[in-house]
C-alpha cells in the first residue's frame, strides 16, 4: 500500500531505498545514513511507512521548497525552540499540517493544522518531527546522522539542530496533505535516548527560531522550562521508567537551568513522583 500510494500521488521519478533490518542490527541513525550513500537524486525524503500522501504531485512540490539554498530541512510537524529541558518538538509554537488517523478506528480523525491562523506554504522552524524530513542530498555533505546516539528516537531532533546550527532555515510545509496513522508512544526508551540528545547539545540550549529576539528568548526560556518541567516529570512517570531512574534524570535537567528553589530538590522530586502515580493510577493515565 505504501509503494502504490507514492507511486500514484508522488507525480515525479522517484527511487524506494530498502534497508533490510530485519535482525535489528542498524539504528535508524545508520540506516538513514546507508539509505543516502545508495540514492541517486538530488533531494532525499525520509518518511514514516505508515503515511499516506492525499496530495498529487507532492514530489514537485517537496523540489520546489528545496531548491531554496537558504533552506535545509522541511516536514510536516515541527516547533520553535529546544528548550534545555527534554521536551517534544513543540516546546513553542507547534507547527502542524497533518491528519492523525487511529488505525483501530476506536478514535476519530483529526485534521491538525497548527497555527491555526496560518497562512502561507512555509513555515520557518528550529525542529521536526520525524514522520517526514526531506532535504538536498548535497546538505548530507555538511551534516550527518549521528549513530553514536543510537536506537530509534531522536534522529529528527539531532539532525534538525544540525541544519539549523550550520546556518540553514527548516521549515514546516503546509501544501502537501499527509495522513498518520500513528502518533508513536513516548516509553522508557524514548526518554533514555533523547536524554543522548540533550546531552550532546547541552552547550549550545536554549535554542530559538531566528525570528524571535534575544530579549525574547531570555523571557520565554524561564517561562518555558519551568512549565515544560512539570510536564516532564509526568512524561517520566507514565514512561513506566524507574523511580530511582526518574529522581536522577530529572534532577540532571532541571540544574542546567534557572528554576533554583525548593521544587528542585531531590526530596520534591520524589514527593512528586509519588503524587503523580497516584493520580495516574486513579485515572489510569499514560502517554
Amino acid at each position: 500500500m505504501f509503494l502504490t500510494n507514492i507511486e500514484a500521488t508522488i507525480g515525479v521519478e522517484f527511487e524506494l531505498i530498502y534497508i533490510d533490518n530485519s535482525d535489528n542490527k542498524f539504528s535508524i541513525y545508520s540506516a538513514y545514513n546507508k539509505g543516502i550513500k545508495k540514492s541517486q537524486f538530488s533531494f532525499l525524503c525520509f518518511v514514516h511507512d505508515d503515511v499516506k500522501f492525499n496530495t498529487s504531485g507532492w514530489g514537485l512540490k517537496l523540489i520546489n521548497h528545496l531548491r531554496n539554498e537558504n533552506v535545509g530541512l522541511v516536514g510536516l510537524a515541527g516547533g520553535d525552540a529546544m528548550l534545555r529541558i527534554p521536551y517534544d518538538y513543540g516546546a513553542l509554537n507547534r507547527s502542524m499540517n497533518i491528519i492523525h488517523v487511529d488505525k483501530t478506528g476506536e478514535k476519530p480523525t483529526e485534521f491538525v493544522r497548527m497555527p491555526t491562523d496560518f497562512v502561507g506554504n512555509l513555515r520557518p522552524v528550529v525542529l521536526l518531527d520525524g514522520v517526514m524530513i526531506s532535504g538536498r542530498k548535497e546538505l548530507f555533505d555538511i551534516i550527518r546522522f549521528d549513530e553514536s546516539i543510537g536506537g530509534f528516537h531522536g534522529y529528527d531532533y539531532d539532525i534538525s539542530i544540525q541544519s539549523f546550527l550550520a546556518g540553514f532555515t527548516n521549515f514546516v510545509i503546509y501544501d502537501i496533505e499527509v495522513e498518520h496513522y500513528s502518533k508513536g508512544r513516548m516509553d522508557t526508551v524514548y526518554f533514555r535516548t533523547i536524554r543522548r540528545v540533550y546531552e550532546k547539545w547541552e552547550t549550545k540550549l536554549p535554542i530559538f527560531e531566528r525570528h524571535i529576539s534575544t530579549e525574547e528568548q531570555k523571557k520565554l526560556t524561564s517561562e518555558l522550562e519551568k512549565i515544560r518541567s512539570k510536564r516532564l516529570l509526568k512524561w517520566l512517570v507514565r514512561s513506566g521508567m524507574p523511580e530511582t531512574e526518574i529522581e536522577g534524570y530529572f534532577y540532571n535537567f532541571i540544574h542546567k537551568t534557572e528554576i533554583k528553589s525548593v521544587f528542585s530538590t531531590r526530596f520534591f522530586i520524589r514527593f512528586r513522583v509519588f503524587i503523580i502515580h497516584i493520580i495516574s493510577t486513579l485515572r489510569n493515565k499514560n502517554i
